[in-house]
């Protein structure tokens, strides 16, 4: 059963949720930051892909979200059948020493050319395994996977079991898994200050929980 991306406005959304944001990358090239900052609780940039391409709008995009103080978070997306640790130091090398109120994402979905679901299982969650393992030992810090629900099922589920989520479905709350912190609600989202679509994602939480989130509580 195919459900189709809802095209949900931020106003719409926020009405409904306390903490809302937007990811991007070089898809949405003309960004109105003045008119977005004030609509936006976060945004994730995609900064890389696979072993070799860099986003080239990830630096604009980073620095024109940090002008605004937005929280930022940044997204790396995986290849299935590339090597997981040299995906790794890819992405870590083009972070360098930029900084993220977000922890670091991992979005892995399957695509006819980057993830082929033919592809050999067993490889693609070593190869993710290991990507996870180097960038999180390098980082200190704990990853978030994003993915959909078909390849949470697939290759999340079982291998993964601890690690944050940022999970991707159109078919309501009650679709989500039991533990999930970030939802991407629509593809296909409106914002003042961005033309076209935008995904729009919500935080798990309220306000209080955002903050102790992002580390600004007192």
């Amino acid at each position: 059963e195919r459900h189709f991306s809802p095209d949900f406005d931020i106003i719409e959304l926020k009405k409904i949720n306390t903490i809302n944001g937007i990811d991007i990358s070089r898809y949405q090239a003309h960004i109105n930051w003045e008119k977005v900052a004030p609509q936006i609780d976060f945004v994730f940039i995609r900064a890389t892909s696979g072993k070799r391409y860099v986003d080239p709008l990830f630096e604009e995009h980073y620095s024109n979200a940090k002008d605004k103080n937005v929280p930022i978070g940044v997204y790396h997306y995986f290849i299935f059948h590339q090597n997981g640790l040299e995906q790794a130091q890819h992405f870590l090398q083009t972070l360098g020493n930029n900084e993220f109120e977000l922890p670091l994402v991992v979005d892995v979905e399957e695509h006819p050319t980057y993830g082929p679901a033919s592809f050999n299982q067993k490889k693609t969650v070593e190869n993710l395994k290991s990507f996870v393992e180097t960038v999180e030992n390098a980082t200190k810090k704990k990853m978030i996977i994003y993915t959909n629900i078909e390849c949470f099922d697939k290759y999340i589920k079982r291998n993964f079991p601890t690690q944050h989520l940022w999970i991707c479905t159109f078919k309501g709350k009650q679709s989500l898994p039991s533990k999930w912190l970030f939802w991407q609600t629509t593809h296909t989202g409106k914002i003042r200050g961005i033309k076209g679509h935008v995904d729009i994602n919500v935080f798990n939480g309220n306000r209080k929980a955002w903050e102790s989130f992002i580390g600004l509580e007192i």
